[in-house]
């Protein structure tokens, strides 16, 4: 389990307009939350020594940001537990995000208990990884 909320980082990468919900609905978690517009601010979100427990990534990108903002995420020492938020949840979407190694995808609109819940689990998950890497 993660030690403690207060160490608990998120990575978003959601529009500008959406980062007062996301503020919203993660605040009882008193986590430290990273936010990108895109997936081209990312490198400048992340710095080398910053480990995020979980990335959360929208669906809408065009397969190029992906595979580069994949590939940013696949190159920290300590990749995050990636939960991907969509509209709808095709099985085409959810079996593509568990096969690159994300961890769950997440289908709008959701409630605040689903997402800190999600959240929550996912970070776990990364908890997990890391001490059986070790």
């Amino acid at each position: 389990m993660v030690t403690s909320s207060a160490h608990l980082r998120i990575l978003l990468v959601v529009p500008a307009e959406r980062r007062r919900e996301f503020v919203r609905q993660l605040l009882p978690l008193h986590a430290h939350l990273v936010f990108a517009n895109s997936s081209g601010q990312t490198d400048e979100a992340i710095n080398d020594d910053d480990i995020f427990q979980v990335a959360i990534l929208p669906a809408t990108f065009r397969d190029t940001a992906w595979w580069n903002l994949w590939g940013v995420l696949g190159l920290l020492s300590n990749r995050p537990a990636i939960l991907v938020y969509a509209r709808e949840a095709t099985f085409q979407l959810w079996s593509g995000v568990l096969e690159s190694g994300g961890y769950d995808v997440i289908v709008e609109p959701f409630s605040d208990v689903e997402i800190r819940s999600a959240v929550l689990q996912a970070a776990q998950n990364f908890e997990e990884r890391l001490s059986s890497d070790s």
